[in-house]
């Protein structure tokens, strides 16, 4: 009897450990690890996807790699997957726009508060483009 009693004992505590693994990553990931606001002052293109110009706000859902980053803005939700890189500098938050042939595109986002920063894709241009019109401007909207 002893020894039953002894094992169902051990089951329930193996069970509420399970769950408690289980359950404390997803509450702890419920939070968003970072939120705030920014003003495009133009059409940009951020991963393949075109954003007017207007006020938005973001929300990143968890620092965990590879991040999942929630744009609001006037023409609804987009959601944005990227890696990042951990490196705390001086700056404050700020969104990198380089702009060039008329184009704007995202470079890079930085969360202060995290001490991250997150790099995107932009198309290279051909050789001849970038010897005829020389480097592309940045601009740093915080």
């Amino acid at each position: 009897m002893k020894t039953n009693r002894t094992r169902i004992l051990v089951i329930v505590a193996l069970g509420l450990l399970a769950a408690s693994a289980w359950v404390g990553p997803a509450a702890a990931q419920s939070g968003a690890a970072c939120t705030g606001s920014f003003t495009l002052p133009d059409e940009v293109r951020w991963q393949g996807r075109v954003m007017p110009a207007g006020d938005y706000t973001f929300v990143l859902k968890s620092a965990a790699l590879p991040a999942q980053i929630e744009l609001r803005g006037r023409n609804g939700v987009v959601v944005l997957m990227t890696s990042g890189l951990s490196i705390r500098d001086k700056n404050q938050q700020s969104l990198i726009i380089e702009r060039r042939s008329g184009t704007s595109y995202v470079r890079e986002l930085y969360l202060a508060p995290i001490g991250v920063h997150f790099h995107y894709l932009v198309p290279k241009r051909p050789k001849e483009e970038l010897l005829a019109k020389g480097p592309p401007r940045t601009e740093r909207i915080q």
